[in-house]
C-alpha cells in the first residue's frame, strides 16, 4: 500500500490530482491502483505565522521498502502532477517493511467506495423551508434568574 499525503493544497483539488495521478503511480510501482491512496488533510501549512497553502506544498510518500529504488522516478511523476497546484514543492519519502503492515478487510463490503457505490443524501427543499423558523430572542434564563433573585 502506498499512501501519498499532500499538505498545503485544498483537499478538493487533491481529489482531482489523485484521480489523474493514481494510474501513473500504480504503473510506476507495478501495483494495482487499489494499492495507491491519497491523504488530503484540511489544514493550513504555516511558516513564521503566515499561511503557505499553494505557495509551499509538502508531499509525503509512505511506501514499502522494496519500491525505494523507484524514488527518483516517483518524484518526477509527482512533480508533473503537482506543478500546476503550487509554487514550491517538497517531496519526502518514508519507507516501511511490509512485515510491519497489517490490514483487516471486510469481504462483505466493496473494498473501496466509488462514484458508483456512494450515495449523497439530499434534504427535501420542503424540510429546509420548515426549518427556517425565527430563533427565540427572549431571555431563556428569565425563570432561573427570578428564582436566583428570590422573585418567585
Amino acid at each position: 500500500m502506498i499512501t501519498i499525503s499532500i499538505i498545503g493544497v485544498d483537499p478538493y483539488l487533491v481529489r482531482q490530482i489523485s484521480k489523474a495521478m493514481t494510474a501513473k503511480i500504480a504503473a510506476l510501482y507495478e501495483v494495482s491502483t487499489d494499492e495507491i491512496n491519497f491523504y488530503a488533510p484540511e489544514c493550513l501549512y504555516i511558516h513564521d505565522g503566515v499561511e503557505q497553502n499553494t505557495w509551499n506544498v509538502l508531499v509525503k510518500v509512505n511506501a514499502p521498502l522494496k519500491v525505494r529504488v523507484l524514488e527518483k522516478d516517483a518524484v518526477k511523476v509527482i512533480r508533473e502532477f503537482m506543478k500546476d497546484a503550487c509554487i514550491n514543492l517538497a517531496v519526502e519519502f518514508y519507507y516501511y517493511s511490509s512485515d510491519n503492515r497489517y490490514e483487516f478487510i471486510d469481504d462483505s463490503h466493496p473494498r473501496f467506495m466509488t462514484e458508483d457505490n456512494s450515495y449523497e443524501i439530499v434534504e427535501d427543499e420542503e424540510e429546509e423551508e420548515e426549518s427556517t423558523e425565527e430563533p427565540y430572542l427572549g431571555d431563556i434564563f428569565e425563570d432561573f434568574n427570578k428564582k436566583m433573585n428570590g422573585e418567585d
